[in-house]
């Protein structure tokens, strides 16, 4: 053999040893991905066929792929309960810019498994819908579905799509190249897929609570949804160790995150009281803050219904009370889901007027917001009803109402406002039919509802001229019962004093209000007790569910709130619940 044949036998003997030992190397990186992805909820069935995926030149990142390959689960009463499920918590999750999400469901008779694909699709197998209402009452397996979709709509808001950069073959080497990098990184550093994986629960949970559902399902019982799917994912049944600490960590996680946001309600039930006191400043910095840990369509009606109640009263303070005659029932929810105006002869001043439609502006903006999250929310349809009356958009106006009360056919404060918007928009387009429809209206809600009377007696004197029927008082304020409450407080902690060290006080949240002053809740310890503050200086104290609190007063199906401007407090009454005491 000559010298320069042996010397080229070497090279590629050394060429051999370097291809082999860089396939080696693949093979491992593979083998740890593979083996700590077998103990990921959502990735186990991809993630067996890696090896020999990347053979295929199709592209897993989209739909066809899945549904080409397996086909659409026939339609059932299940698949039509999910993509119901999928409508609700898609209108209260955050959106991907340019993505448009979809379900679909598909044949697959393996493990229980769902994914988020970059085109917007969430692929869903048939196993994971019958996992989801298996041995499960309907309601319980709709919340259950909710949190699943929830978490696949949270990667999908991410922009978790890392994995299919390797399940996908690209036909040039150099992206080949870049899939194997990304392999090799990911197997070296798992906890970033597990980080992934447990944000994802965070954002599901709260996506499936702000659509209505249960989210104690997801936690409760002697095996919680974690456990449940990790058992089924596997052959024999069987949790491994892996699965068993991953399967806690994710039930850990998930119970923090709504305890978080349990621990924050009071700020939404400070928030009501403020707006009841009229202190619409601090009820607006309470709102905002809570939506910060819980979004939900609730808090959007409310901070939409306090701008638009501050709209409202320079809306009636720019005209003379014959240009508009009537009262809008409008209000917030007590409990956690422009055109110019014609103007009178008291008209607005050019700052006024500015200030006013920034005012209307932003609430119809949040509560637009909250009928997003939930297009079934009559509360907010009522109360964006009434802001286009003031707006002067009566056929909006009309529409949002009559929409609304569709939903609350007996809802005597849809009525009302729903028979003033027929009102004005008669008068703008001049239809006998449109006036005698309110007066219908009116007159059907008048003894349930006292604004509903108050315009009607209003109509009665402008459309059948008579003068016999009195004014109805108090149509457009709010009246509450002075009343006098048997509970003894605590002396230190009195609205209007300054708090002191000596009282025990833990800060649960600040921020700042509009006049830049510190505003604070605390809590006192051991206690279920909770101060705002402004300042060193005290502005509400609330007793939640005080053992010693006396009290004849009875609860409603809804939240009630009863003020005493005399004794400087009240309380809040709820069905099946013991009342909350409050000093201001």
């Amino acid at each position: 053999m000559s010298l320069h044949t042996s010397k080229k036998m070497r090279s590629w003997k050394v060429k051999k040893i370097r291809v082999e030992k860089m396939k080696e190397r693949i093979i491992s990186a593979f083998s740890k991905l593979r083996n700590f992805l077998s103990s990921q909820l959502l990735f186990v069935v991809i993630f067996t066929s890696v090896a020999s995926s990347m053979a295929f030149a199709e592209n897993r990142g989209v739909k066809e792929f899945w549904i080409n390959k397996y086909g659409t689960a026939e339609k059932d009463k299940l698949t039509e309960r999910a993509y119901n499920v999928f409508n609700r918590v898609l209108a209260a999750s955050d959106r991907r810019a340019g993505v448009e999400p979809a379900l679909y469901i598909i044949n697959f008779s393996g493990t229980p498994w769902a994914q988020a694909l970059a085109d917007g699709s969430i692929i869903l197998s048939r196993k994971a819908l019958q996992f989801c209402y298996s041995n499960k009452n309907l309601m319980d397996g709709d919340s259950r579905m909710a949190f699943v979709i929830g978490h696949e709509l949270a990667h999908q808001f991410n922009g978790d799509f890392w994995h299919y950069k390797f399940l996908r073959t690209a036909e040039d080497s150099n992206e080949n190249i870049r899939a194997f990098q990304d392999i090799k990184e990911l197997a070296k550093d798992p906890d970033i897929l597990l980080t992934k994986e447990l944000r994802a629960d965070q954002y599901g949970i709260i996506y499936a609570a702000l659509a209505g559902y249960d989210s104690d399902k997801i936690i409760s019982g002697d095996k919680n949804f974690f456990l449940e799917w990790a058992e089924k994912e596997g052959p024999s049944g069987r949790l491994t160790d892996d699965l068993l600490s991953l399967s806690e960590k994710r039930a850990r996680v998930v119970s923090m995150r709504l305890a978080e946001v349990s621990s924050r309600i009071v700020l939404f039930d400070m928030g009501v009281i403020s707006y009841h006191l009229g202190r619409f400043d601090d009820s607006l910095v309470l709102f905002k803050k809570f939506a910060s840990y819980f979004p939900g369509r609730e808090v959007y009606s409310n901070i939409g219904a306090i701008y638009l109640q501050l709209a409202y009263s320079k809306f009636r303070a720019a005209r003379n009370p014959e240009s508009f005659p009537f009262a809008l029932s409008f209000g917030i929810e007590h409990k956690t889901r422009a055109e110019n105006i014609n103007i009178s002869s008291k008209g607005f001043t050019e700052s006024v007027y500015r200030e006013y439609n920034d005012l209307l502006r932003i609430a119809v903006e949040n509560l637009k917001k909250a009928i997003s999250y939930d297009p079934f929310y009559e509360a907010a349809k009522n109360n964006l009803g009434c802001a286009y009356i003031i707006e002067s958009k009566y056929y909006d106006a009309v529409s949002t109402l009559e929409d609304a009360l569709k939903l609350t056919p007996d809802s005597s404060i849809i009525q009302n406002n729903l028979g003033v918007a027929y009102i004005m928009l008669g008068q703008t387009v001049d239809s006998k039919g449109l006036i005698d429809k309110a007066e219908k209206i009116l007159t059907a809600a008048k003894n349930q509802n006292h604004q509903a009377r108050a315009n009607w007696a209003s109509f009665q004197r402008m459309y059948r001229n008579n003068e016999n029927i009195p004014v109805v008082s108090n149509a457009f304020t709010d009246s509450f019962d002075d009343i006098e409450i048997d509970f003894k407080s605590s002396p230190g902690l009195k609205p209007g004093t300054e708090i002191s060290h000596a009282d025990n006080l833990q800060v649960l949240d600040e921020t700042l209000n509009t006049e830049d002053n510190v505003l604070k809740v605390l809590k006192k310890q051991k206690e279920n007790t909770f101060i705002l503050t402004m300042g060193k200086r005290i502005r509400l104290v609330l007793y939640k569910e005080p053992s010693n609190l006396i009290t004849e007063i009875k609860g409603g199906d809804k939240r009630r709130i009863y003020i005493s401007d005399r004794w400087k407090n009240g309380i809040v009454h709820s069905e099946n619940k013991s009342p909350d005491y409050f000093e201001f």
